[in-house]
């Protein structure tokens, strides 16, 4: 990520109470910043891990989230993915809709049926994952989110 984005990010985030910034000497004796994220930070992390809806559609979001399952509590673990299976059955269905006007034996009906084909697929999966959450309600516990002092980012 280009230094544009970062640090106005991490300005926002220190305005915010996110992320802290102390100094530390660095290897060849030059002053360094460091970023550590707050108690604060962490609840807001997590609030926006655990936002289901705004991030159903976006394969990376989800698949970060399903990631990081770990950190989140059971009620957010099957929102996250009833949200992403509510916005895979409207794909689905927008699809059957293009198929209808789609030529039978075209490469626009064979680039439909491979999307479908992910679509089922991935359908599957989140079913599976809904179920590996359902017989192990008791042994997923939400485990909390650290960052060590001596992994924390400096720049």
């Amino acid at each position: 990520m280009h230094s544009n984005v970062v640090y106005p990010l991490l300005k926002k985030f220190m305005q915010n109470g996110w992320v802290e910034q102390s100094s530390m000497q660095g290897d060849r004796g030059q002053t360094r910043k460091q970023y550590r994220i707050t108690t604060a930070g962490r609840s807001y992390l997590l609030e926006q891990l655990g936002s289901a809806e705004r991030y159903a559609g976006d394969d990376g979001s989800f698949l970060f989230r399903v990631a990081v399952f770990d950190v989140l509590p059971n009620q957010k673990r099957f929102a996250i993915l009833a949200a992403r299976k509510s916005f895979l059955v409207s794909r689905s269905q927008q699809l059957s809709e293009l198929r209808v006007a789609t030529q039978p034996i075209s490469f626009g009906a064979v680039a439909l049926e491979r999307v479908e084909r992910l679509i089922q697929d991935e359908l599957r999966w989140i079913q599976q994952l809904e179920r590996k959450l359902e017989n192990k309600k008791g042994d997923l516990k939400c485990t909390q989110l650290r960052t060590p002092r001596a992994t924390a980012h400096r720049s």
